[in-house]
């Protein structure tokens, strides 16, 4: 039986440590990433300090990119994932021990590139265990499960209010727990990198399509998940129909990741599939676009579909660029593809914000399906350019 065809158990158990751990950190800062900001309004920061915390997180996220792959080429990848995630426990605890705005700020820039670098290590060593015949189902479930978990991490505000210290030590112990099945974990490590920064220049000679995807990727999602309660709001929604109608997108974008990655390592070509579902995520955003008048039903049916294409561009996008590259560049590529995607999420929610204040709510899902309808015809004339990279034996 060959590596597309095989069970999904014996695709995934060589990574089951590394995806376990995954659901933990994920679920931890599902939790964390919400009750920040609610716990800052309770102390009063107000809500420029607010806004300034939550950019913090960005610039500790680019940071990371740069910062933890030397970590990585001088110790391994064991070593600087228990560090990493060491630190970011040590993180909500600091919250509780600092209750002032500036050290808030200081403390989002410290888990921005926990993340980033946990995310870097792990994406790297994901790639180092798959193939080109399997690394989108490999992909695909990393995606599903961080989707899952980072939901389910939004649940786990209702076991107490944001004014107590209870979540805070529950977001440490979450993050703490997840060091344990990566140390303990028989996988061997990924090869050590070559070279231990981003380079976004040779990032770009390797695969346009990897680079557009995942910087244009980061502007819509980021939109998105800045500014999509601002549209529900538009649409009439309570809060509480504002929470469900966000996670319609979430449950999509988990339950086709397995299929979806099934499917891309069975293409002769990765990249139609990306063009494909940058596709669906436009046409899906045309009907957001309209939503006003239009049955409830048929907005969240399209509003799944969009979450379902929007959130699987990014992993399709890794694992293309990772196709094309030697194992001692994982840790490279995966740095400089947070790096753009980073970026990305930094610039769109600026620009969807000022179409929202000009032209209305609606106009968030007209930045995102111009973004994904403009992504889809150039990566499908990209196909028509650069051969595909073929199947290993």
């Amino acid at each position: 039986m060959t590596a597309s065809l095989a069970a999904p158990k014996a695709l995934l158990a060589p990574v089951a440590a590394l995806l376990v751990g995954v659901a933990l950190l994920m679920l931890g800062n599902g939790l964390f990433l919400t009750l920040v900001p609610l716990r800052a309004d309770l102390e009063g920061f107000g809500a420029a300090w607010i806004g300034v915390i939550g950019a913090a997180y960005s610039v500790g996220f680019v940071a990371g990119c740069y910062l933890v792959p030397p970590l990585v080429a001088r110790v391994g990848h064991i070593r600087v994932y228990a560090a990493i995630a060491a630190l970011g426990a040590i993180v909500p605890l600091l919250h509780l021990l600092a209750l002032h705005p500036a050290a808030w700020v200081l403390f989002r820039i410290i888990i921005g590139l926990c993340i980033s670098g946990l995310y870097m290590v792990i994406e790297s060593w994901l790639n180092g265990a798959a193939t080109r015949r399997n690394r989108g189902t490999v992909f695909s479930a990393y995606v599903a499960i961080h989707l899952a978990a980072v939901t389910a991490g939004q649940y786990l505000l209702l076991l107490d209010t944001p004014s107590s210290s209870k979540l805070f030590s529950l977001a440490t112990i979450l993050f703490a727990l997840a060091v344990i099945p990566v140390c303990l974990t028989r996988a061997p490590s990924p090869p050590l990198p070559v070279k231990a920064r981003p380079d976004l220049a040779k990032l770009w000679r390797n695969s346009q399509v990897s680079v557009v995807g995942c910087f244009t990727n980061g502007m819509a999602n980021g939109a998105v998940w800045s500014l999509v309660p601002v549209y529900a709001k538009g649409l009439g929604l309570s809060v509480a129909g504002i929470a469900i109608f966000i996670s319609v997108a979430i449950v999509g974008g988990a339950v086709v990741q397995y299929p979806l990655g099934r499917l891309s390592d069975r293409l002769p070509d990765r990249r139609w599939l990306i063009a494909a579902v940058c596709a669906v995520a436009a046409a899906a955003g045309a009907v957001l676009l309209a939503a006003d008048g239009l049955p409830a039903l048929l907005v969240y049916v399209a509003y799944f579909f969009f979450g379902a294409a929007a959130f699987s561009i990014y992993g399709f996008s890794v694992a293309h660029a990772n196709d094309h590259a030697d194992p001692e560049d994982f840790v490279e590529i995966s740095a400089g593809l947070l790096v753009i995607f980073g970026v990305g999420a930094v610039a769109g929610p600026l620009i969807a914000a000022a179409l929202m204040e000009a032209l209305g709510s609606g106009y968030l899902f007209l930045f995102t399906g111009v973004v994904h309808g403009a992504v889809a015809l150039w990566t499908f004339r990209r196909t028509k350019q650069r051969r595909a990279i073929a199947p290993e034996d």
